[in-house]
């Protein structure tokens, strides 16, 4: 990744700081001035990219910086003329706003990189926030700002950013009921957010009664070749495979059958372990994750989707042989 040149210090920006109090003309200025919309990128949002980093590193192990965040922002909000600049309406401050497109840009291109695959099927209910357990107040402060409503938003930063007992919260709100209903809806929200939008911060804030990326319970091996209505008729394909001329046992042939579609398939070695050890062994993904120095859940989402291309050349194979 391009690295931009990172001179984070303390001094202000004058046209910056004629328009402080004034979000839309802070965009303005931005968008017209090149050296304003670096320093805006690249010194005033320090703290905030560098917590969207760490956010990620933590929960994937990248190795971003707060400059390649900045990067990825300004080059996201450039392009098309400041296409993504030229929505912002001052619904909330430019740089909460910024540190949302932030996460996008960023989330976006791991992605596209495959270095990060995205959550899937997931349902709020399954999931509760460990956001106070997090050390770093700027990453906890991170998380809670991806809630804009005030009153929400003033409930988590209470309880999760500040820490503050409940019996504060309530004297806050007015009375206990209305703290504890206010702060179910915050939660509620934040969770929905975590889950639903591009950001990096599910694993870190979230547990959940089930792991994000489940392993299926798969039968013995050699039927998963056929599992999941991988041909029109699963048992035309073991019919036959058990009557292979090659072999006369049904083990042997699906095992060569599965070799010689994986074959086909281009993967590098450590794709091809990986599957063979899942598919075959069904070795766990800690284990896996271990020997990568990966987490389990990129494992889980790497074996998915290498598990796609296996079921789509098998029925690419029995189409084309099956007639």
């Amino acid at each position: 990744m391009t690295r931009a040149n990172n001179n984070h210090h303390t001094r202000r920006y004058p046209p910056l700081d004629a328009v402080r109090g004034n979000a839309l003309e802070m965009i303005n200025v931005i968008k017209n001035d090149e050296k304003a919309a670096e320093y805006f990128f690249f010194v005033e949002m320090f703290n905030k990219m560098n917590s969207i980093a760490d956010g990620y590193n933590g929960s994937f192990g990248t190795d971003l910086t707060a400059t390649d965040v900045s990067y990825l922002t300004y080059r996201c909000c450039w392009e098309n003329n400041w296409a993504r600049l030229n929505t912002y309406k001052g619904e909330t401050t430019p740089h909460n706003w910024m540190a949302k497109i932030a996460t996008q840009a960023t989330y976006s291109y791991l992605v596209e990189q495959h270095y990060i695959y995205p959550v899937r099927d997931t349902r709020t209910q399954d999931y509760r926030l460990k956001i106070r357990s997090i050390n770093n107040t700027d990453l906890r402060q991170a998380i809670v700002d991806l809630v804009y409503v005030p009153e929400l938003h003033h409930a988590l930063e209470m309880y999760y950013v500040k820490k503050l007992p409940v019996a504060d919260m309530a004297k806050s709100f007015g009375n206990q009921a209305t703290a504890d209903k206010i702060l179910k809806t915050a939660e509620k929200t934040l969770i929905e957010q975590l889950l639903n939008t591009e950001n990096p911060y599910a694993e870190i804030a979230l547990s959940t009664k089930r792991p994000l990326n489940p392993e299926l319970r798969w039968q013995v091996w050699h039927d998963r070749i056929d599992d999941d209505g991988v041909t029109d008729s699963c048992q035309l394909l073991r019919e036959l495979l058990s009557t292979s001329p090659e072999h006369i046992d049904w083990d042997e042939n699906a095992h060569n059958f599965i070799l010689a579609i994986i074959n086909q398939l281009n993967w590098c070695e450590r794709d091809r372990d990986l599957w063979y050890e899942r598919f075959f062994n069904n070795t766990p993904s800690a284990r896996l994750a271990e020997r990568y120095a990966v987490r389990n859940t990129w494992i889980d989402n790497r074996y998915s989707l290498l598990n796609k291309e296996f079921r789509i050349a098998v029925r690419t194979w029995w189409n084309l042989n099956a007639s």
